[in-house]
């Protein structure tokens, strides 16, 4: 919804100014000022509303009797504003049509509200302006809000104002609390803008609550029906209720609506690979690769689809890639190790990798898929020298702390593990994997001087909550902790949903820690160094 500078306020500036042409004519600007009057009745377009500036400027420049000063002062304010409105217009609704021009069409809308703001700095339109200008990455966040708090402020009655002023505070507000409560009070006042709901059902989706985000999408979709990114946010809602074909059938309607954007066909084709409908995964990925032949995303969609669909010859091309794309990504190189290994190509790959490293020892990306085939291979200790070679290169990389603690715990050195697991947490305190693992190890590790059951609990409640409570093996490590701390009845509870919500190759495994739980006994981690491959 864009809040306009009033018609009948601009008419009456003008109307103004017609009077005191008419009754007074001192000052050398008096002829610009009329001009000025005359291009702004007719002006249609930003360049002729630029024209009506430049001839204010000029008649201010020049000189103006007192009254037609202060007249032709507000006349360049609220021309200012309304070319800014109008330049606000399209760098936020239609920002994509600018291309390379965005950031000059911004700095000319900033210059004009800072004008009118020196003009008279009690505007609220002027306000929210500039509150929208500065809330972009990159500009002044402090001033943004600074300015949005005085549009709210300044606009009293005005309830449209207001409800966009509080909108976009909501939006450069880094607590999700106060954006909910910004957002629900712009509701209140504007309850018809399909824009604020969708922003509000984005806010409850990062929050975790995905039934009110979906309540919020649906209320949008009965004002704005043929919105593709709220259909694509209402797939996104679906996907985390678990509702996988509604979600898929939301994408599709954001598809069909933006038949040029990648974002929703991605959406698609992570959830039909999610539910291993292979074919519908390939052919949205192929979809994004010919909208977007550099799309990492769907490369990596593209070539796990068709290596779990036996056909990894086809996928290793588009691994390769994406490695030569985006090295710096884990789940790139993740990938990229899965579908080698799928397509028999390990062999050649470490051979191939043993000769870059011997020509480059300092590339860390090689020394890592040198490790995670290596792993692969069961050869564990190679494997933990690859990644240890890959440390030494790059000590900020958490992937490969990671890699080399999944390393140590294969080979039963627990006390290794988690040494690399809590340096990994330190570069990535949010890494669900990094949590659950270290979490498991500190409730089940056999020597008691590794167990740690309440930093156990911490860590699993915190790697639950990440995953919303949603990932079986997760639950099962929260389950672990509570045994660890002794408290079995929390332990069967978490165990047990933990078997609810499993695929059926984990049940058996986590069955077998219940039964542990229901005897009032902690489950212990067995693993040692024997069960493992090894070449030493």
């Amino acid at each position: 919804m864009r809040v306009r500078i009033g018609v009948v306020l601009i008419l009456g500036v003008v109307a103004s100014l017609v009077h005191a042409s008419v009754s007074a004519a001192e000052g050398e600007g008096q002829a610009d000022l009329d001009k000025a009057i005359e291009t702004k009745l007719a002006s249609q377009t930003i360049v002729e509303l630029g024209a009506v500036i430049d001839l204010c400027q000029s008649a201010l420049d020049k000189g103006l009797d007192k009254g037609n000063e202060a007249f032709c002062n507000e006349l360049l304010s609220a021309t200012l504003l309304q070319r800014a409105e109008a330049i606000c217009d399209r760098l936020f609704d239609q920002g994509n049509d600018l291309g390379d021009q965005w950031p000059v069409f911004w700095r000319l809308a900033l210059k004009d509200v800072e004008r009118a703001i020196k003009i008279d700095a009690k505007q609220p339109l002027a306000q929210l302006l500039l509150g929208k200008l500065q809330s972009i990455p990159g500009a002044d966040g402090k001033k943004a809000r600074q300015a949005l708090d005085e549009a709210i402020q300044l606009a009293k009655d005005d309830d449209q104002l207001k409800s966009q002023a509080l909108r976009w505070r909501a939006m450069t507000s880094d607590n999700l609390d106060a954006r909910l409560k910004d957002l629900t009070e712009a509701i209140e006042l504007a309850p018809g803008d399909a824009k604020m709901l969708r922003d509000r059902g984005v806010a409850y989706l990062v929050g975790n609550r995905a039934d009110d985000a979906l309540a919020d999408f649906d209320a949008a979709l009965t004002v704005e029906s043929h919105d593709a990114a709220t259909h694509n946010y209402r797939g996104l809602a679906l996907d985390v209720l678990q509702r996988y074909e509604e979600a898929r059938q939301s994408f599709a309607k954001a598809a069909e609506l933006e038949p040029m954007a990648t974002e929703p066909l991605l959406q698609r084709a992570r959830v039909s690979f999610n539910l291993r409908k292979f074919d519908d995964s390939i052919e949205d990925a192929k979809r994004v690769l010919e909208l977007e032949p550099d799309n990492v995303d769907g490369l990596i969609i593209k070539a796990q689809a068709l290596a779990l669909d036996d056909k990894a010859d086809e996928a290793v091309s588009d691994a390769n890639r994406a490695v030569e794309m985006k090295p710096e990504s884990d789940d790139v190189l993740r990938i990229w190790a899965m579908v080698t290994e799928k397509a028999g190509k390990t062999a050649d790959a470490i051979d191939s990798l043993r000769k870059q490293v011997e020509a480059n020892p300092d590339d860390a990306v090689a020394w890592l898929q040198l490790g995670l085939l290596y792993a692969a291979e069961k050869e564990m200790p190679k494997a933990i020298d690859a990644f240890s070679a890959a440390i030494k290169i790059d000590r900020d990389r958490e992937f490969a702390y990671e890699m080399r603690a999944n390393s140590y715990l294969n080979r039963g050195m627990r006390k290794n593990a988690i040494a690399d697991y809590q340096k990994a947490l330190k570069l990535d305190q949010d890494n669900s994997g990094v949590l659950n693992n270290l979490a498991w190890l500190l409730a089940t590790a056999p020597e008691d001087e590794l167990r740690d059951g309440e930093a156990a609990l911490t860590l699993a409640t915190q790697a639950s909550e990440i995953t919303n409570y949603k990932q079986a093996h997760i639950l099962s490590t929260l389950a672990s902790a509570y045994a660890e701390m002794g408290d079995f009845e929390k332990a069967r509870e978490w165990s047990q949903k933990s078997i609810d919500i499993a695929d059926d190759s984990l049940k058996g495994q986590l069955r077998k820690e219940l039964a542990s739980y229901e005897k009032k006994q902690p489950w212990r981690e067995r693993q040692e160094e024997s069960d493992v491959k090894s070449d030493e």
